[in-house]
């Protein structure tokens, strides 16, 4: 049965060839679409040349780029998006019942986490559904990635909760594709940004095959008409400012039936628009490979804006995004684009504490990093409850 208690809320399966997207020449200035087979070799040493020139420019400028020919099938995205729209489509009891927040796995609840108040950026609540995933783990191999109780209790290896096999197996496939991707794109930067010898072996700590990496499908319904952005005093975000956790992150957007495009990101000084492209990937960086390269690549701050009342009808879409992160005990140390002094990071002070170790685990930088926004969480869910009446079913 379809769930249907909110405004327009529809999870009917969307034919990829059917929908409203945009084009190559919509891309923003700066958010080049790169070729990743062309960032290979695939059309010669020139082009080859030319494509990591512009990845290299795109990384350490805008933080943001579309790829193509990434080789994720149509079919496999189709495959997860369609079963996940169902599942999204079922009564709220049924979906709670795949519910781990505590692990940060499996189904979690239309405005239930708040960005905003995570990053201190604004107030209100995300105007989405997650499901989420991690690395597929037996208990051996998550004992090998852990070295204390802290490691455990972060999640990062929580046990992944499916409500049957035929999504299971679309999730974990899904998964794969785009966590291979993941690694030629890194590869693809290491060569773009002319590393050292030893800082490519950096990076191939991060290329581990079973990372932590989370896999999370958020459903954006259409916004109520009394929620849309143009309403004086109401709300702008779908989701607030933010930047990402992870090393890179790799994001499929649908379009909206309505052409209205939520994604936007800081390129510059202002917010621009980042369409829905068919057949691309947008990527971006994270802000734990900024830190380790030293602030030499850019983890750029992006959010999901409303529409106004006239879109707010066919304003829905769907993201699967895949954020890459190293495993707990990968041995971090510094990625060095050229050198100059090292900048006042929570990360160099890490290294510089770390001595004869010669490296900070990924468990100790992470630890720190979300420590830093424990602040933020202190303030009263009542600021980000103001508007849950716009949204009362």
């Amino acid at each position: 049965m379809q769930n249907t208690t909110h405004e327009n809320w529809n999870f009917k399966p969307l034919p990829i060839d059917k929908m409203n997207w945009y084009t190559e020449e919509d891309a923003p200035e700066g958010v080049p679409v790169l070729d990743l087979s062309v960032l290979h070799g695939a059309a010669g040493h020139e082009q080859q040349k030319n494509a990591l020139d512009a990845l290299r420019t795109a990384v350490t400028e805008s933080g943001f780029f579309y790829v193509k020919n990434h080789g994720i099938p149509e079919q496999s995205i189709g495959a997860i998006s369609n079963i996940t729209r169902a599942f999204y489509g079922q009564p709220e009891e049924y979906k709670q019942a795949f519910g781990r927040h505590e692990q940060i796995r499996g189904y979690t609840g239309y405005r239930f986490e708040s960005t905003a108040r995570f990053f201190g950026t604004g107030q209100g609540k995300d105007l989405c559904m997650k499901y989420t995933m991690g690395p597929e783990l037996t208990p051996e191999e998550v004992r090998s990635r852990v070295s204390s109780e802290d490691d455990i209790a972060s999640n990062a290896y929580s046990a992944n909760v499916f409500p049957d096999e035929s999504f299971r197996a679309a999730w974990i496939s899904y998964y794969s594709l785009v966590h291979h991707t993941s690694m030629q794109l890194l590869e693809a930067m290491a060569t773009a940004l002319n590393l050292s010898p030893e800082s490519k072996d950096v990076m191939r700590d991060i290329l581990i095959e079973k990372s932590c990496g989370e896999l999370r499908f958020f459903q954006y319904p259409d916004v109520p008409l009394a929620a849309c952005a143009d309403v004086p005093g109401n709300n702008k975000d779908r989701m607030a400012a933010h930047f990402d956790m992870d090393v890179i992150t790799l994001l499929y957007q649908t379009p909206s039936d309505n052409g209205f495009i939520s994604l936007e990101a800081m390129i510059g000084e202002n917010f621009v628009k980042i369409p829905a492209i068919r057949g691309t990937l947008v990527v971006n960086l994270g802000e734990i490979l900024r830190l380790l390269m030293d602030n030499r690549i850019k983890a750029t701050v992006h959010r999901v804006v409303r529409p106004p009342q006239n879109l707010h009808k066919g304003s829905a879409r769907d993201v699967l995004v895949f954020f890459q992160a190293p495993p707990l005990n990968a041995k971090l140390r510094p990625i060095m684009l050229g050198s100059d002094t090292a900048n006042d990071s929570v990360f160099n002070k890490l290294y510089y504490d770390a001595g004869n170790d010669g490296y900070v685990t990924f468990s100790k930088l992470r630890s720190h990093l979300f420590g830093e926004f424990i602040r933020h969480m202190e303030v009263t869910d009542e600021q980000h409850e103001a508007d849950a009446h716009l949204f009362a079913q």
